[in-house]
């Protein structure tokens, strides 16, 4: 019985997505923002996305959450912006963060 446990205790460990669900809706462009968490409680990320004065929160049931979060603290750790896309039905729900352009980067360094 303890050979069975292991191994699933393994796969679950080495995929934190593997029972996360898949949230499949229309995402607009918010643009290029700084990131940073402000709070991770239950399931839920609050952030905070400069310039822009409202929070919004990544849901931590969903997948792709952890990489949401790994790639918000990359850019703090590099003091870079980000993109992300907001679902059109909640728009202060993350649908999906990815790097931001050279052009974006630079135009956010003059500032």
């Amino acid at each position: 019985m303890a050979t069975m446990l292991i191994p699933s205790a393994c796969t679950k460990q080495n995929n934190p997505d593997h029972n996360k669900k898949i949230k499949d809706a229309p995402t607009s462009e918010l643009g290029t923002v700084f990131p940073e968490i402000r709070e991770i409680k239950n399931d839920t990320a609050k952030l905070a996305l400069y310039p822009y004065a409202t929070f919004f929160i990544i849901d931590l049931g969903l997948k792709g959450s952890e990489q949401k979060l790994k790639m918000i603290r990359q850019a703090n750790k590099s003091d870079v912006p980000v993109k992300v896309k907001v679902f059109q039905d909640n728009r202060s729900e993350v649908a999906e963060i990815y790097p931001a352009t050279k052009q974006d980067i630079d135009k956010y360094k003059k500032h």
